[in-house]
């Protein structure tokens, strides 16, 4: 009783203090109690010191501060990460990272998405080996994020790029020092961005418009990259084969590909050794684009009043489009670079007035300007590559656009004042109540155990006899670690769900849905199981609610907002040899990463093509069950017209839907066009031909740094082990692993299926740089 008592007061003092002190002692678990408990529009405030963190921090709640004593004072270490991909993880509104460190994250140092008015102030991004492919792909990551402030901020070391904002609206990225990154700072398929007054240097490149294929949003408009202080960005290019990043020649000071209305002035580019400014299209990648959404071409580039001084000369360096450019301008470096693609010098009508790239009064230190147009869709007989002659004449391009508008960062919204909970008294008083059957009352409040709900005849075994509830069975489920799962949903009396052929079916205020995790003792008591955690879901009027429990020896379930890791050796069956696993229970939050969908939380597994099968005990299929017995409206008459999925393992079945149906059950609750994976672009739906580049068919990865393993396509039609999909789900690095939560070891029965099925895919070649 006294845990809980604790828990109250440290609630209602995060909601009404404003402030929240972390200690150092515990840190990770204080962290993570006071991420867990605030309901936003709070400071949390980190102490000084150097925390070695074992799971990444997320955050869900809007209005959160995170601040440390300093970047030099606080420093978040993730070296010895076991759970999760991020350092950090957020996806809330309105939420500052302010005044300290991140270091040797696995993956990205700090990921935000689909939030509304972020602000990273005050932050040091490294990874302590130097540079290296190992390193996390991003330092500053937000995506599919509006109102984004990036300032004062050191980044260095990542093997994609340091700041990186993608898919956005409404970015200033100013006064940061950002260095020894493959990309310095990189906007991305972004509207509206400004990045000025920052110090970049000894990148592989300095900063980069780019717009890319088969992401969500489409393009990229009106950037303003200007006041930027861009040398010695030489580095070579240590980013993960695969990547589109790889393709990125060293020596470029500023690159912008494929983006439209895009102003360059008044930078300091300095000591380049290809170019101070290229401009190209992003059919000098020469992959295929399959988007037919997508314009390649940059538009509406202007380049004026920049000082460029460049580098000495540079022989080849190993890419391909390196070897072409200085073959080309007989390896000189140039001031500016245009590829020329399509700009009507031997393809099609010139650009338009307001479609033409403009360069105009810029000051060249070493002589007069070098301009070079490579005329790269040129291709000549007696060249084994294409573009050329060259052509050298700036004055072709003396005009000017309209300029673009600073941008100005939307007002934020008012956050509504959070809720107060029930009281410690209240919330007994409903949990610990005398009752027959089911606590219904209770299930308006986070009880303090789990037979508080009195769901099963039997509180200490949550797999048999429920008291009105209905146990049910998935024709797929989701992979953990070879645990054991039972299912029941408990729907109040007098009340029934709403079929729905799409998503979740439609549960009625008030259901409860429990999920045990459990594993076979076979080394003592073979009729018994080690019970690990219960989740459950609750449907309350504000929505659903996840609340976890874990079981001790003596048979009792109790909350656990915070996770827990247990380290033991299991053998499953068909196996020869143990296992050793790390079994994570999710803290509350990272529940959201994969249970968020249209930005609410939302069952996944009870969906009509996962239920559409027989019950347990019972030849009749469950939903027809469900609907005879009146726990089920609006079900079709005709059963077949209920979507559906057959089990991965149904040899019976054809490959194609079973290879789709695993990936769904395992990938799509993330991968889908409202879930968190949404900005790659990556869709693992039956529903999707087995073919599209939406599925993975030929798709070059965006954003999957040392998760692709070298590999250029998300799935190789044929090939498994060139697939960057299957390499992902067999391998366990914290980076690379898929799925990123609940799995520490390869799903190996699941994985040979899905090699198979990569195997028997149609087959079509695949293009790609």
């Amino acid at each position: 009783m006294k845990n809980i008592y604790l828990f109250f007061i440290f609630l209602i003092n995060a909601l009404h203090a404003g402030t929240i002190q972390i200690p150092s002692d515990n840190f990770e678990e204080e962290l993570n109690k006071a991420l867990e408990t605030t309901l936003g529009n709070v400071t949390i405030i980190m102490p000084e010191g150097k925390f070695y963190l074992q799971n990444e921090l997320i955050i869900t709640n809007p209005g959160i501060t995170l601040k440390g004593a300093g970047k030099l004072n606080t420093i978040l270490s993730f070296k010895k990460q076991i759970v999760g991909a991020q350092g950090i993880y957020a996806s809330g509104d309105q939420i500052t990272f302010e005044d300290f460190a991140v270091e040797d994250s696995w993956g990205n140092a700090i990921k935000v998405i689909g939030s509304n008015h972020v602000t990273f102030r005050g932050l040091k991004i490294s990874w302590t080996r130097g540079p290296s492919k190992k390193n996390g792909a991003y330092g500053l990551y937000p995506v599919l994020t509006n109102n984004v402030l990036v300032e004062d901020c050191e980044v260095s070391d990542s093997s994609d790029a340091g700041i990186y904002v993608g898919q956005s609206r409404n970015i200033i990225v100013r006064n940061n020092i950002v260095y020894r990154n493959v990309a310095g700072i990189e906007i991305e398929n972004s509207d509206d961005a400004d990045v000025y007054d920052n110090e970049v240097f000894n990148n592989t490149a300095g900063i980069l418009i780019f717009t890319l294929p088969d992401l969500v949003k489409k393009d990229s408009n009106r950037a303003r990259v200007f006041n930027n202080n861009v040398y010695s960005n030489n580095h070579k290019n240590f980013a993960v084969k695969g990547s589109i990043v790889k393709l990125v020649p060293k020596g470029l000071g500023i690159f912008v590909l494929a983006s439209n209305d895009t102003e360059i002035f008044n930078n300091q580019i300095r000591d380049y050794d290809l170019a101070g400014i290229a401009i190209t299209n992003f059919m000098i990648t020469e992959r295929d684009i399959q988007d037919q959404e997508f314009d390649p071409m940059p538009r509406g580039i202007y380049i004026y009043g920049n000082t460029l001084e460049r580098g000495g000369p540079n022989f080849f360096t190993g890419t391909q489009m390196d070897f072409i450019i200085k073959f080309l301008t007989g390896f000189k470096p140039q001031d500016i670079l245009y590829d020329g693609i399509f700009d009507g010098s031997y393809n099609g009508p010139r650009p338009t007035e307001t479609d033409r790239v403009c360069v105009r009064e810029n000051i060249v230190e070493d002589g007069p300007i070098r301009f070079a147009n490579l005329h790269l869709d040129n291709k000549q007989k007696f060249l084994p590559f294409p573009g050329g002659p060259i052509t050298k004449k700036v004055s072709d391009y003396n005009c000017h656009h309209e300029l673009v508008n600073s941008v100005t960062l939307d007002p934020p919204n008012e956050l509504p004042s959070p809720e107060l909970p029930p009281t410690e008294g209240e919330t007994l008083a409903a949990c610990k109540k005398q009752v027959i059957g089911v606590n219904w009352e209770a299930f308006d409040y986070d009880c303090p155990d789990l037979s508080d709900y009195n769901l099963f005849e039997d509180p200490s075994n949550p797999t048999e006899n429920p008291i009105n509830g209905k146990k049910y069975l998935l024709t797929n489920t989701l992979f953990t670690d070879y645990a054991k799962k039972d299912r029941f949903i408990f729907v109040p009396p007098n009340r029934s769900i709403n079929y729905k052929p799409k998503y979740s079916l439609d549960f009625p205020i008030g259901t409860l849905i429990t999920k045990t995790f459990s594993y076979q003792n076979k080394d003592r008591d073979k009729d018994r199981e080690t019970f690990m955690e219960t989740r459950i879901l609750i449907k309350r009027t504000n929505g659903w609610i996840p609340l976890n429990y874990e079981w001790d020896n003596f048979g009792n379930a109790t909350l656990n907002r915070i996770g827990f890791i247990k380290t033991m050796s299991i053998r499953p069956n068909g196996h020869k040899k143990n296992l050793k696993i790390n079994y994570a229970a999710p803290n509350l939050r990272q529940c959201y990463s994969c249970h968020k969908i249209n930005d609410r939380l939302t069952p996944i597994g009870p969906r009509a093509k996962f239920l559409n099968r027989s019950g347990q005990h019972s030849i009749e299929n469950q939903l027809e069950s469900w609907a005879r017995d009146g726990l089920l409206n609006g079900m079709p008459t005709d059963p077949k017209k209920v979507p559906w999925t057959p089990s991965w393992d149904d040899l019976n079945q054809d490959l194609d839907i079973r290879g789709k149906a695993y990936l769904e059950i395992n990938c799509a609750h993330c991968h889908n066009a409202v879930g968190a994976a949404r900005n790659t672009g990556l869709f693992l739906n039956t529903e999707i031909p087995s073919d599209s580049i939406e599925i993975g068919y030929c798709k070059s990865p965006v954003a999957a740094g040392l998760g692709t393993g070298g590999r250029k396509f998300a799935l190789f039609p044929g090939k498994p082990k060139k697939s960057i999909l299957w390499y992902r789900m067999v391998k366990n690095h914290p980076a690379v692993k898929m799925p990123q939560l609940g799995r520490s070891v390869p799903h190996k029965e699941g994985n040979d299926m899905i090699a198979e099925w990569i195997k028997n895919l149609p087959l079509r070649k695949c293009k790609s740089l």
